[in-house]
């Protein structure tokens, strides 16, 4: 989900399922991220939502960000 301002910038929020396997463990979780684009730099938080992790990631955890300039 994404508000855009009279001015151009955003917010935005969503959950994204990654199906992938880390280190040779394989199965799914879900992600939450949060962010803003301003002028043309995109930025946010994510997380690992507990509890979300299937298969040989049940018990995954972690939380990062990112940052990039759009085009």
């Amino acid at each position: 989900m994404q508000a855009i301002r009279e001015d151009g910038s955003a917010s935005f929020v969503g959950i994204e399922r990654v199906t992938s396997s880390i280190a040779e463990r394989r199965g799914s979780f879900l992600l939450q991220d949060a962010g803003t684009l301003e002028a043309n730099i995109v930025q946010g938080d994510w997380f690992v939502i507990p509890g979300s992790g299937t298969g040989e990631l049940a018990g995954l955890r972690g939380e990062g960000g990112f940052a990039a300039e759009l085009g």
